[in-house]
């Protein structure tokens, strides 16, 4: 009886240990759309746990990782709230057109992504990117504070990304004003969609 609880023992410990490494091998497979440090350079642990977080909602989603190339301007603005749909809208503009690209998972932004929802894919007047891109220097994107401190447990995720001659990427959690949500709710606009105003935060 004691050698067959010893083994018991053993085997659930190797099951354990197991599972332990093939988590950290997907942790370790995962691609990561964010420079190391972007996020929260003053922790690696925190920083490291934001990008994996945002960058599996984004996989999913089937997005490019924002990288400088020349006589592009990319944004993308992505919208993770913890019980509600996840949503990225990304604008890219170059010297021939402009394009919208738009992706709500049918997942939930603090849990598991899920599959596509609905999608659009949409070029755009040249005069709408121009007004999208004055608005978004107008508000102060390219200086203002990267994060600040508000944090909590639910609520959710606004990430703002912009890409020209060099990368910058911004977050906020839960901004009920100020130019995050004003250029959030900018990008949401762009898409057509409609949302419940109770999931509008």
């Amino acid at each position: 009886m004691i050698d067959m609880l010893k083994h018991a023992a053993t085997l659930s410990i190797t099951i354990l240990l197991l599972m332990v490494s093939l988590c950290a091998v997907v942790a370790a497979d995962q691609k990561r759309y964010f420079p190391e440090g972007a996020l929260d350079p003053a922790s690696i642990r925190s920083d490291g746990f934001k990008n994996g977080w945002y960058s599996g909602q984004l996989e999913a989603m089937s997005e490019p990782a924002l990288k400088p190339v020349a006589g592009m301007h990319t944004y993308r603005f992505t919208w993770l709230r913890t019980f509600h749909h996840p949503v990225t809208v990304r604008v890219v503009m170059d010297h021939a057109r402009c394009t919208l690209h738009a992706t709500e998972l049918d997942g939930a932004g603090g849990y598991a992504p899920g599959k596509v929802y609905r999608q659009k894919v949409d070029e755009l007047p040249p005069e709408t990117c121009a007004r999208l891109e004055a608005f978004i220097r107008i508000q102060g994107f390219w200086y203002i504070a990267l994060r600040d401190s508000a944090v909590g447990a639910d609520g959710s995720e606004w990430i703002i990304e912009g890409v020209t001659d060099r990368y910058r990427v911004v977050t906020r959690w839960t901004p009920e004003s100020g130019p995050v949500r004003a250029i959030g709710e900018r990008f949401l606009s762009l898409t057509g969609w409609t949302f419940p105003q109770r999931e509008m935060y």
